[in-house]
């Protein structure tokens, strides 16, 4: 029912990314940060590259993931938009986001090999 609109939000988040790979942000994704390290918006980008982070007016932390997300991952937890209070927070959340996302890509990775073998 809301296929069409995953679809537009889909393109929308791809075309931001687009426009933000663009911009040449390569060198914040050159060394890899400990967890630790991770005060800055900076720091949170290059080891979140699938993620585009930005800060709010009010101070609160946010990030949007890149490129799309099936209704099955939705519904597993998957998240389009995080937010948290503060740098350490959203990072903790976007570690989680993408520990869900592997743990989802193996469930799927039989169902995707058992198709391909019954042709």
């Amino acid at each position: 029912m809301f296929a069409w609109l995953l679809a537009v939000i889909g393109r929308l988040l791809a075309d931001t990314a687009a426009v933000v790979d663009a911009l040449d942000l390569a060198h914040f994704r050159e060394q890899p940060l400990e967890m630790g390290d991770m005060t800055t918006l900076e720091d949170i980008a290059r080891v979140h590259t699938g993620w585009i982070i930005w800060r709010s007016d009010v101070g609160r932390w946010w990030a949007t993931r890149r490129g799309a997300v099936d209704l099955e991952a939705i519904r597993r937890g998957c998240a389009m938009t995080l937010d948290a209070d503060d740098p350490d927070g959203l990072a903790a959340a976007l570690t989680a986001q993408e520990e869900l996302t592997a743990e989802i890509v193996a469930d799927l990775a039989p169902v995707v090999a058992d198709s391909t073998t019954a042709g």
